[in-house]
């Protein structure tokens, strides 16, 4: 059995970021279902922070007033459309009546559920699925609550309400963000990642060292599979998929 552990850096308002993710879970179910020996391993997934807008309110105002300031008013029904279009193929149905603002505090209570998962190192590792506790989950929760349920996770009660069902303490959970735990942490991760490089979210990581594999942007399931093999076979990280870059978010474009 091989341990694969990915890292993603991502912001919970990145629709790339959703997207991706989407097709990376694709990605490790082919790769446990026709690799061989894949069936074996364990994929192991990290949430690195990224923020697109750092001067984003923390109070939200309407998602269509954001889209509007950011693309211009002739551009968001092009937008909106082609995600939408590509959501679908997905199983993302993409809405925008939501609200949006700052993303510190869903980073707050991803932090959280990661720290929680290091001493359940058997409920973070996954097998090619997206539906285990942990990180994971709730981070497909929020994806889900801001994207396609015009939900607010600037609000403490929706952030709450979402670690809850991903198997968390709300206690806690409430508790961490009232007392503002691991926003300079986040806010460090997010320069340290701008100063390695990383213009542009989603960015994932395969493994580390000279075996690690890059890819930026929401790739395609191919790619992601390519990714896979090629770390699990040890190829060197200069050959075929690393460095491939598929559209991402990049702070005015999102």
């Amino acid at each position: 059995m091989t341990l694969i552990n990915i890292s993603i850096t991502s912001d919970p308002v990145c629709p790339w970021c959703y997207i991706g993710y989407r097709r990376l879970t694709k990605a490790l179910r082919l790769y446990q279902k026709t690799y061989p020996g894949g069936g074996q391993d364990a994929i192991r997934i990290t949430w690195k922070p990224y923020i697109l807008d750092a001067n984003a309110p923390m109070e939200s105002i309407p998602y269509m007033e954001r889209m509007t300031q950011k693309l211009g008013p002739e551009k968001v029904p092009h937008a909106q459309a082609h995600l939408q279009r590509l959501g679908h193929a997905d199983g993302i149905h993409f809405r925008f009546g939501g609200r949006i603002g700052s993303t510190l505090p869903a980073h707050q209570v991803i932090m959280l559920s990661q720290l929680q998962d290091q001493g359940h190192t058997s409920e973070s590792a996954l097998t090619g699925s997206d539906t285990g506790v942990g990180a994971a989950a709730l981070v497909e929760a929020i994806f889900e609550a801001h994207f396609e349920r015009e939900q607010d996770i600037t609000d403490v009660e929706t952030l709450v309400r979402l670690a809850g069902r991903a198997g968390m303490d709300e206690r806690v959970a409430r508790s961490w963000l009232a007392e503002g735990r691991g926003v300079a942490e986040i806010q460090q991760e997010a320069l340290r990642a701008r100063d390695e490089g990383i213009v542009g979210v989603p960015y994932f990581q395969f493994g580390g060292g000279e075996r690690m594999r890059s890819l930026s942007g929401g790739q395609e399931v191919a790619e992601f599979l390519e990714a896979l093999i090629a770390y699990k076979e040890g190829l060197e990280a200069t050959d075929a998929s690393s460095g491939v870059r598929g559209v991402a978010c990049a702070g005015d474009t999102c």
